[in-house]
C-alpha cells in the first residue's frame, strides 16, 4: 500500500513538522525555485525509475574530463544520456565555460504531459500511460494496478482526449542555458536505440548503466550504441553514486577511451575504485560494429 499511496508533504508537514514520511510536491514542477522544482523531480517514476539526482555528483569524473579536453585543445562534441533533470548536465556545462562544440541533453524521459481535473493532476509518460496522480495531500503510483484502477479509471475515461499540457522535466536554469546557447541541444534519447546523429567525442552516462536497472545483456546492448555513437578515441564515461554504511554518498566511476583495434574499451581513468560493470565493459569487442552510426 505505502508503494502506492504516499503523503504530499507540503501538506502534511504544515500540519504535523515533525513527520517524516511523505515525498516532495510534484507540483512543485511549476516553481520557478530551482530547489523546489528539483526536489518535485525525484518523485515522478518512470517504469521503476525515479528521476533521482543534485548538482555536484559528478564532480570528480567532470573534473577529469575538464582536463582531458583542454588538453585536446579544440571543441568536443558530448552526449549525456541518462541526464535526469539535466543538473549534472549543467555542472558539466558551467565547468568547461562554453569549450565545446556541441552538448547533448538527453534522457529517455525528458518530457511528460498533464492534465488537472477535480483536485488531483495526472502525469502521462510518452506511451500515454498514467505514471502519478497527484493532489494537495497524496501522491499516488499505479504500483498496485487494481488500486490504481479502482481509485482513478473512471476519472481517467472521463479526462480521456481532453487536451494536456507538455511539461520539459529539465530544470529552468539549464532551459534558460540552452535559450543562450544554441550549441547545447535538449532532446529525448533511448540508450537502447542507436544514436541517430554526428559522432561526438564523449559520451557521459551517469547513474544509469548498472545492474540495479538493467540485466547484462541490456546493459550489452546499450554499450554497444555508444561504442558506435563515439568517434575515434573517443571517451565514455560511465557514473555511479552509492552510499556507504553510514549514509554518505560517494562517486564512483569509470572513463573508457574507444579503440578499433582490438575493437572495444580500453580504461584510462577511475574514481573510487570504479564501477561494479568495469569487467564486463573491458570483456566486449565490437569488430562488427564499427561501421554503426553516422559521421
Amino acid at each position: 500500500m505505502f508503494n502506492t499511496i504516499k503523503l504530499n508533504k507540503k501538506y502534511w508537514q504544515s500540519i504535523l513538522p515533525k513527520l517524516r514520511y511523505g515525498v516532495p510536491d510534484p507540483l512543485d514542477v511549476h516553481s520557478a525555485d530551482q530547489h523546489k522544482f528539483s526536489e518535485a523531480m525525484k518523485v515522478f517514476n518512470f517504469r521503476g525509475v525515479y528521476k533521482t539526482t543534485g548538482s555536484g555528483r559528478l564532480r570528480q569524473t567532470q573534473l577529469f574530463l575538464k582536463d582531458h579536453i583542454a588538453a585536446l585543445n579544440e571543441p568536443v562534441s558530448i552526449l549525456d544520456i541518462g541526464a535526469s533533470d539535466g543538473s549534472t548536465s549543467l555542472d558539466l556545462i558551467n565547468l568547461l565555460n562554453g569549450s565545446f562544440k556541441k552538448y547533448y541533453v538527453t534522457d529517455y524521459n525528458i518530457r511528460c504531459n498533464y492534465i488537472s481535473y477535480k483536485g488531483y493532476t495526472y502525469f502521462f509518460n510518452p506511451q500515454n500511460e498514467c505514471i502519478l496522480a497527484a493532489s494537495r495531500k497524496f501522491v499516488i503510483y499505479p504500483e498496485r494496478k487494481w488500486l490504481f484502477g479502482f481509485l482513478f479509471n473512471a476519472k481517467l475515461a472521463k479526462i480521456k482526449g481532453l487536451p494536456r499540457t507538455e511539461l520539459l522535466l529539465i530544470k529552468r536554469n539549464l532551459q534558460e542555458k540552452q535559450q543562450e546557447n544554441e550549441r547545447i541541444v535538449i532532446m529525448p534519447y533511448n540508450i537502447f536505440e542507436p544514436w541517430a546523429l554526428e559522432k561526438v567525442n564523449i559520451v557521459v552516462a551517469g547513474n544509469l548503466l548498472n545492474r540495479a536497472y538493467f540485466t547484462d545483456s541490456q546493459i550489452e546492448a546499450a554499450l554497444g550504441n555508444c561504442y558506435a555513437a563515439l568517434a575515434e578515441n573517443g571517451l565514455l564515461a560511465i557514473i555511479r553514486n552509492k552510499l556507504t554504511p553510514n549514509g554518505e554518498e560517494i562517486e564512483k566511476s569509470c572513463v573508457y577511451q574507444k579503440q578499433s583495434n582490438p575493437a572495444g574499451f580500453k580504461k584510462i581513468h577511475q574514481v573510487n575504485e570504479g564501477v561494479e560493470i568495469d569487467a564486463l565493459v573491458l570483456s566486449l569487442n565490437y569488430c562488427n560494429s564499427t561501421n554503426q552510426g553516422r559521421e
